[in-house]
């Protein structure tokens, strides 16, 4: 399909960066030096070699640079990684080639981030928690599974006993005097607390 270029305006999320559309479709973003370098402007027709050369040359080496350095300050999941790029004005060809790169050199590996925010979330959230926050951030369900199952198996312990002992040390913060001393209304907000935290009722009131 001929691609003409149909507009050219600046990015909203930096200086010196423009947005080009072909085909009055938003399909990605240059410095205005770089126009220049491969002849941009307003009307021209863009053929296929010159898009590849945009795409190879520039968009796609300056998505992995990005998404290094997205990942120097925290781990990231790949979903996160592509919104990230996504929202940089990197069109998809770019942001699939920076996550493959990326992935290939486990830089983002979404089975590391499983088990890492397992271990480091068990000890203060629920298994429901923990697992409604991983598909927030876009790991899958499979993955999430297997890596309860290897932190169960490390731990010698499982998700219900862990649970328990979590809950153990809720109450006993939240109610240090006990809950024998507790009225109705008292333990029913107890109950409340607790399963509002992603706890089953029946792992409560073993618990209590």
């Amino acid at each position: 399909m001929e691609m003409i270029v149909t507009k050219l305006e600046p990015y909203p999320k930096g200086k010196g960066r423009v947005s080009v559309y072909l085909n009055d479709r938003f399909a990605f973003v240059l410095y205005k030096g770089e126009l220049s370098q491969y002849g941009i402007r307003e009307g021209i027709v863009m053929d296929d070699g010159l898009y590849d050369r945009i795409l190879n040359e520039t968009l796609t080496v300056r998505a992995k640079k990005r998404g290094m350095n997205l990942l120097m300050t925290t781990d990231r999941t790949e979903s996160d990684i592509r919104r990230k790029l996504k929202e940089g004005g990197y069109p998809q060809e770019a942001v699939d080639a920076a996550t493959d790169y990326l992935k290939s050199f486990h830089y983002i590996d979404d089975r590391r981030y499983a088990d890492e925010y397992i271990r480091f979330k068990s000890s203060s959230m629920s298994r429901k928690q923990m697992t409604m926050k991983l598909l927030e951030k876009g790991v899958d369900k499979e993955t999430i599974e297997q890596a309860f199952l290897d932190s169960e198996s490390q731990s010698g312990q499982s998700t219900e006993e862990s649970e328990r002992e979590l809950i153990g040390k809720l109450i006993a913060k939240r109610c240090p005097q006990g809950v024998e001393n507790l009225d109705n209304a008292g333990r029913q907000k107890l109950y409340a607390y607790l399963y509002r935290k992603g706890f089953s009722m029946s792992a409560i009131e073993e618990s209590t």
